[in-house]
Order: C-alpha cells, then structure tokens, then sequence
C-alpha cells in the first residue's frame, strides 16, 4: 500500500511539474540571431515567442557600444530610466530568469529612441 502511495505522490509531482511548466523551462535569445542591439523590432520577436515563467531571456550585445540590459518597473520604463533597476547589467552576455509572473520590461539605458526597449507578459 505505501508503495503505490508514493508512486503515486511522484507521477502526481511530475504530472504537476509539467502542467505547470516548471520543468520545461526555455532559453530564448533576444532578438535572435540580430541580439540586442538598435533598431530591432522587439515587439515582433516577443509576439512570434511562448514565453513562459521559468524561461531565461539571453541578451547578446556590443560592451563597445555601451550598451546595457535593464528590467525595470512599468514607471520607469515609460520614462526611459533605468535607476533602481529590477535587474542592471553591462556584461555583453546578460541572462535573466523570469521567475515571477506578471509583465516585465526591459531596456538599454540611454538607448530607448534606438528602440532598445520591450516588455513581456509571462
């Protein structure tokens, strides 16, 4: 009896975990094989993506250009500020988790009328 009990609880987890999506987690590189740089289309990209809560957006970008990946609040998106940032990073290889759910935006700071910018509902 204990045994199909625990048999059970584990095809009950990992039926969870899948419906849930949690164990199917992706990658998804911004802007693809373009990455993160001007005068892309991000919009396009997010809308021919299924972005999920638990996937890693990659961010491939120029260091030289001074380019940056900043996930900021609705606020500061609007405003093109990237201070008091969610997330902050000048690496040229940036990855954020989206671990919460709910929508996310993202920008490089100085860079929002080169249309560096994006938001995602996940």
């Amino acid at each position: 009896m204990a045994s199909s009990t625990l048999k059970f609880m584990a095809l009950f987890l990992i039926l969870f975990d899948v419906g849930m999506g949690w164990g199917l987690a992706a990658e998804h590189t911004v802007g693809d094989q373009l990455g993160w740089r001007p005068l892309v289309n991000y919009y396009s990209w997010v809308r021919s993506k299924s972005i999920k809560l638990g996937d890693t957006l990659v961010f491939n970008y120029d260091t030289s250009k001074d380019y940056s990946v900043a996930e900021v609040t609705q606020y500061k998106f609007i405003a093109c500020n990237a201070t008091e940032a969610k997330f902050f990073d000048k690496s040229g290889n940036s990855r954020v988790t989206l671990s919460e759910a709910g929508q996310h935006y993202f920008m490089a700071e100085g860079h929002c009328f080169d249309q560096m910018v994006f938001s995602v509902l996940v």
